[in-house]
């Protein structure tokens, strides 16, 4: 899992993001405040000029109008510079805050006339320069210092803040990666406290309990499944066996026909009953190479009875010798269900089955399949009009593969054939 999709991720990203509104929001309100208190301070210290300077005048008619570093003084609204007549013409006696521009400082100015001329007086503050040269760092530096000293404290905390909280989840985790299907602990929630990592640990124990109720049930089911369908089986083959040896039945064709029917179906039934006890097993351990060309063999053999009467030949094309890693039995009951397919829905013809290194083929003449069938076919119980057997087999097929790491692909087209390939992707 990507660092960035992990619950510590979004706890660092979290407190940085909340650290990040906590300081923005204060610097916002502290600067709003201060910006509100110079602002009273620099009209306070126009008010306190002009009050000085008509204290001076009337005392001494020739006192100079006051000018310093940060504040001007015009006689007359025709000396006042351009960018700010329009402002300052209509305003009235007193000391006034003005803004020019938006999001701008604003410009401040005392405005005041003397008793002895009708000229008006224009007192301006220069607060821009005042700022910056009696201040280190301006407001939007000062909100990137702070931010950028949030940064370090916040992921070391972040960090450190989501170990503890994700401890729980981690010891759940190993706890749970070190769990047998056989062997599932009942106690598993008595190594948490009873907070939400106790309450989700008593719940996932809940579920395993229950799983492995229908783990032991599905065990039971399959060993008595076992003995209960081999036991009657082994007997149809005995008896059988029997009635094909007895003389009356080698002269009587009416006879000998069904009781071998008898017994293809009891040899399909046992190699279907052993490969879904196999499947529900999920046997694992150490496999064998097994070479592919015997089974393909004994399963053109064993399927032989399906080309009775029809013009079909068949061809078994060794392009590589193959072997795959699986059991024998395994191997036969997937290559034997597509060759029984392929005998037995194709009437004349051919049927080629091709061994290559990456896969097995087999390739047929018969009706094919309708294209918008072909997803369907592997589904269980589905089959064709003729087919005599339980719609299984390459639903069987295909869940070996799965297992195995093989892959099933089909191409067909109707009226022309069917071709069916296994490929050994990870033998």
């Amino acid at each position: 899992m990507k660092f960035y999709h992990s619950i510590r991720f979004r706890i660092v990203v979290g407190i940085l993001l909340f650290g990040s509104l906590l300081i923005t929001l204060n610097a916002g309100i502290t600067f709003f405040v201060m910006g509100k208190g110079l602002s009273g301070m620099v009209m306070n210290l126009i008010d306190t000029e002009m009050d000085s300077f008509l204290y001076k005048y009337e005392k001494d008619r020739a006192t100079p109008l006051p000018h310093s570093k940060y504040i001007n003084m015009f006689k007359g609204i025709e000396n006042v510079p351009e960018r700010f007549k329009d402002m300052v013409k209509k305003l009235p006696p007193g000391v006034h805050s003005v803004h020019l521009q938006k999001n701008r400082p604003p410009v401040h100015v005392g405005i005041m006339e003397l008793p002895d001329t009708d000229d008006t007086y224009f007192m301006f503050f220069h607060g821009k320069e005042f700022f910056h040269e009696n201040t280190s760092l301006n407001p939007r530096e000062i909100l990137m210092i702070s931010l950028a000293l949030l940064l370090v404290p916040g992921i070391i905390i972040g960090y450190i803040i989501s170990r503890m909280l994700y401890a729980p989840v981690v010891t759940l985790m190993e706890q749970i990666k070190e769990l047998n299907p056989d062997n599932i602990p009942t106690q598993l929630s008595r190594k948490h406290t009873d907070n939400e990592i106790g309450m989700l640990t008593r719940t996932i124990e809940k579920t395993m309990n229950r799983i492995n109720t229908f783990i032991q049930r599905e065990k039971e089911f399959t060993r008595d499944a076992s003995h209960e369908l081999r036991t009657p089986l082994t007997i149809i083959k005995g008896a059988v066996e029997i009635m094909e040896q007895q003389p009356e039945i080698e002269d009587n064709p009416l006879l000998k026909k069904p009781l071998k029917r008898i017994s293809r179906s009891a040899i399909d039934m046992e190699t279907t009953i052993e490969s879904f006890l196999w499947l529900a097993r999920e046997e694992s351990g150490p496999v064998e190479d097994c070479p592919v060309e015997p089974a393909v063999r004994k399963a053109v053999r064993d399927n032989q009875y399906l080309l009775e009467d029809k013009d079909i030949a068949v061809a078994i094309d060794v392009c590589y010798e193959k072997c795959v890693r699986a059991r024998e039995e395994i191997l036969y009951i997937a290559v034997s269900n597509l060759i029984r397919n392929a005998f037995q829905f194709t009437a004349r013809g051919s049927i080629t089955i091709t061994i290559e290194e990456a896969c097995i083929e087999v390739r047929d003449t018969g009706k094919g399949i309708e294209q918008e069938k072909l997803d369907s076919v592997i589904l269980p119980h589905i089959k064709g009009e003729k087919s005599q057997g339980f719609g299984l087999g390459l639903s069987i097929v295909s869940r070996l593969c799965k297992r195995f790491g093989w892959k099933l692909a089909f191409e067909s087209w109707p009226e022309e054939g069917t071709r069916v390939k296994i490929l050994w992707q990870d033998s």
